[in-house]
């Protein structure tokens, strides 16, 4: 049963003025610890009070406050404090008790009072009683027959004379001063090469592209690192730079001191992984892809297909190619470059764009920028090999949103080598019948009206007017289209001027039309016009730059 204390009813002392003033201050102390134990001293100072008391109207003088308090010791007390009273009550209405802490078993008594020494007994301690030691008499005689024994062989040996072991001089090894080789009359390319050569062999050092680091420095990534990394580009479904991997994958931002670091770790080591990586970047742009990513650009034909159709450029490059000799190249749209979405990788492409940055590179992703249209297209560089021509591809939603077969572009290089800017000739819109190839049944080639905005080349701009025998016509099959020769051949038939059983054609309209079957430059064209021994082509006479083809006669 717990019982609680009764609160006794609050007499005050005094004349009424002071039981009034009194009440009131018990009331204000009382208020002011209304959250403090019932037992803990509420301190306010009388001049407080006094000005309290005056703002709510009452005038009472600070000496008359503290008679009132002195005229209640079992309520209030006052205490002195830097010259200045407080009166101090309880919540009970009782003036605080001074309570004497008791010391005597507190913590500090306990840890810092050292015990009492003890003091030694009077009485001594009785020593235990000494035992004589048991000795062996026979172990004693056998003892002393041995040293006598030993002693008088001591005596009787003779020591013998001991000699110095000879001297070991250290060896010394004499190398050959290697004289400094002076490569002040080297060129500084050639330095550069032999330098190459020379660091890409020592398997201490580490290098991708023009960057150089020894290998032990290079950060190492684990086995799930890896599978990270390819499992995010095949989550992004296109090639990544190594940026974007650093910072999207490792966690690594560019602000980081460590960024370049691990953003060379990244190109070193996956260069290593040949079965699960491919380097497909630039110096600038460093991309990295890995199997199963989606084409980029047309699926219509396999890229080994167009390779081999633009094998063609091997023959027409130069021996060494100067890349990013020039600032800008103009361009004229074929129909095969149009419905592909590609360019062709020629001798002047060559001087513009980039080669390849590592040994055995077979592409390169690139960025096209379309100022007009705001955009910018990711594209593929296909590098020639030895049996295929090289072309870019990539640019079908340009070609389609903007061009037509016969546009003239423009491609300008940048300070990055792997960021470039084309553009087209924004002219007023007008409207032809220009060639499509329709796609919804069999394939076959029509002719629709067409609005665009954009300057073209007039004699290769492929109208109804002046490529009307193309009409309702199917592609060539695929024999007949391997063969450059027989592609013209079929030209002729299409769209020549049917001359006494002959077809004749200019040299611009046929070129025109055998680039809607295969790509063909104007070189090619004219080595096989000229150059035929079967007598298939020839020379017209009457019209100038004007060719005709004689039927029957297999190129």
């Amino acid at each position: 049963m717990i019982a609680q204390r009764e609160k006794q009813a609050l007499k005050l002392a005094g004349s009424k003025r002071q039981q009034e003033l009194a009440g009131k201050v018990l009331g204000l102390l009382q208020a002011r610890g209304m959250f403090m134990a019932a037992n803990s001293p509420i301190r306010v100072s009388l001049s407080a009070l006094t000005d309290f008391l005056e703002r709510q109207g009452d005038k009472s003088s600070a000496a008359f406050l503290q008679s009132a308090a002195e005229a209640n010791p079992d309520v209030f007390a006052i205490e002195i404090v830097d010259d200045e009273p407080f009166i101090v009550t309880t919540r009970d209405g009782v003036a605080p008790s001074q309570v004497r802490e008791i010391e005597k078993h507190s913590f500090a008594a306990r840890f810092f009072t050292p015990l009492p020494k003890t003091e030694g007994s009077a009485v001594a301690r009785s020593r235990p009683r000494p035992r004589d030691p048991v000795v062996d008499a026979l172990v004693g005689m056998e003892l002393t027959g041995n040293v006598e024994e030993a002693a008088t062989d001591v005596a009787a040996a003779v020591e013998p004379d001991v000699e110095e072991a000879p001297t070991i001089l250290a060896r010394i090894i004499t190398t050959q001063v290697i004289k400094p080789t002076d490569v002040t009359q080297v060129d500084d390319l050639n330095l550069a090469v032999a330098l190459r050569n020379r660091l890409g062999a020592d398997p201490r050092v580490a290098n991708f592209g023009e960057q150089w680091l020894m290998e032990e420095r290079v950060p190492r990534f684990s086995r799930g690192d890896l599978r990270r990394l390819r499992d995010y580009m095949q989550e992004k479904e296109q090639p990544l730079t190594d940026d974007d991997l650093t910072q999207d994958v490792l966690g690594v931002r560019p602000g980081a001191p460590d960024f370049e670091l691990v953003r060379f770790g990244i190109d070193y080591r996956l260069s290593n992984e040949h079965r699960e990586f491919e380097f497909v970047g630039t110096g600038s742009q460093r991309f990295w892809s890995t199997s199963g990513l989606p084409q980029i650009g047309t699926t219509r034909r396999k890229l080994n297909e167009i390779g081999t159709d633009f094998r063609f450029l091997l023959d027409e490059e130069p021996e060494l190619p100067a890349h990013r000799t020039r600032e800008s190249v103009d361009h004229t749209l074929t129909f095969y470059e149009f419905i592909h979405g590609l360019l062709p990788y020629d001798a002047e492409m060559q001087a513009l764009l980039l080669g390849p940055v590592v040994p055995g590179q077979k592409s390169a992703v690139l960025t096209f920028e379309c100022p007009q249209s705001f955009t910018t297209y990711l594209v593929e560089l296909r590098f020639p090999t030895p049996n295929r021509g090289g072309f870019i591809l990539g640019l079908d939603d340009f070609y389609t949103e903007n061009l037509v077969p016969g546009a003239v572009i423009s491609i300008q290089r940048t300070e990055n080598d792997g960021h470039y800017r084309v553009e087209y000739v924004p002219e007023a819109p007008q409207s032809n019948q220009l060639l499509e190839l329709d796609e919804r049944r069999a394939l076959r080639y029509v002719f629709r009206p067409t609005t665009f905005a954009c300057g073209v080349d007039n004699v290769q701009l492929l109208s109804e007017e002046r490529f009307a025998g193309l009409a309702n016509e199917k592609p060539l099959d695929e024999k007949i289209r391997r063969r450059p020769e027989t592609v013209v051949a079929a030209t002729f038939e299409r769209i020549g001027d049917a001359r006494d059983a002959n077809f004749s054609a200019e040299f611009q309209t046929l070129l025109a039309g055998v680039n809607v079957e295969r790509p063909m430059s104007a070189t090619l064209l004219r080595s096989i016009l000229e150059q035929d021994d079967t007598g298939a082509f020839s020379r017209d006479p009457d019209v100038a730059d004007s060719y005709t083809y004689v039927p029957g006669r297999a190129p």
